[in-house]
């Protein structure tokens, strides 16, 4: 995507815009096209359009209101559908940016969800917040169902303040079945998450309620145990020996929503925080291992890793 004055070129083509033009098309219910092909006529013809829309519904409203009343209640209000497109104009663009020499499924996006992504999309002002809810569109379009309406919906009331805190806890999320963060008595306050930025997480219903959560690893009577993680782009392995205690990990715990946003983030693997992870494990079976590597390749469940596994 390339940046000319105040508008973007959209560089993609294909099935990729093919799609994403009728998926936008369906949400905001009439054919989409692209802003670097509308022409100045059309943007006029749009603005005139909604201001004898706005004339019309201001007198079949109240035939009382004054001419000039009217005027003003009309200009207001094509000032807003215009700022309204430009919203979604903005978001659209910075999806084709994410579909850039993507693979899309074949699987249509469900209607519905394309109609409440943009009645949301239209009133976010933010660029930030248009970069996120671009990344959501990009990844509907490649793998549809990726995102619920319930997500959407949570998405949408939360502040910016909040959507950066998220971004913070982001880099100490470990996934395996869920996303989950280590957290032992306070671990984070040295990594600047307080119990505070926790507490608004969890009313923004980013992070799960409930002070004592826990995940439990067994040791087996006949034999190693394996269980795999993913920490951002690392693969982390624990290792238990036969017949030795079993591990209660203390976790925090996203939600689902929190999860599938936490798809859209690239976060920064902190070794410190891994290592208080695998000194934790020592601390509790000495005689478990936590080793690491990067991960090469992800498909679904299946993960290829390099070779050997690292010590933490």
């Amino acid at each position: 995507m390339e940046a000319k004055g105040s508008l973007v070129t959209i560089n993609i083509d294909g099935k990729p815009l093919e799609k994403l033009i009728d998926v936008v098309s369906k949400g905001i219910g009439t054919l989409y096209r692209p802003r670097k092909i509308r022409k100045e006529a059309d943007a006029q013809a749009y603005a005139i359009k909604v201001l004898e829309n706005a004339k019309a519904l201001s007198a079949s409203e109240s035939k009382l209101i004054e001419a000039e009343t009217s005027d003003r209640i009309a200009q207001r209000l094509v000032a807003k559908e215009v700022r309204r497109q430009e919203n979604i104009d903005t978001v659209v663009e910075m999806a084709a940016n994410n579909l850039e020499n993507a693979t899309v499924s074949e699987k249509p996006v469900d209607d519905d969800w394309a109609a409440r992504f943009f009645d949301i999309v239209q009133d976010v002002s933010k660029d930030e917040m248009k970069m996120l809810w671009a990344k959501i569109l990009a990844r509907e379009i490649e793998k549809p169902s990726s995102y619920s309406l319930r997500t959407l919906e949570l998405l949408r009331n939360i502040s910016f303040e909040e959507a950066e805190l998220f971004m913070k806890i982001a880099d100490f999320v470990l996934k395996q079945s869920g996303c989950m963060i280590f957290s032992e008595n306070g671990s984070l306050d040295k990594y600047g998450i307080m119990y505070n930025d926790l507490a608004k997480l969890r009313e923004a219903g980013l992070v799960q309620s409930g002070e004592m959560i826990s995940r439990t690893y067994k040791s087996s009577n006949t034999g190693v145990v394996h269980s795999n993680l993913l920490y951002g782009d690392l693969f982390v392995q624990l290792t238990i020996q036969p017949k030795t205690p079993s591990l209660v990990l203390p976790i925090l715990l996203l939600t689902q929503a929190g999860c599938e946003i936490y798809e859209l983030v690239k976060p920064k693997q902190n070794h410190s925080y891994l290592r208080d992870f695998a000194s934790f494990i020592k601390k509790k079976n000495p005689t478990a291992k936590v080793q690491y590597s990067n991960v090469l390749e992800l498909q679904g469940t299946q993960i290829k890793y390099a070779l050997p596994l690292r010590d933490v």
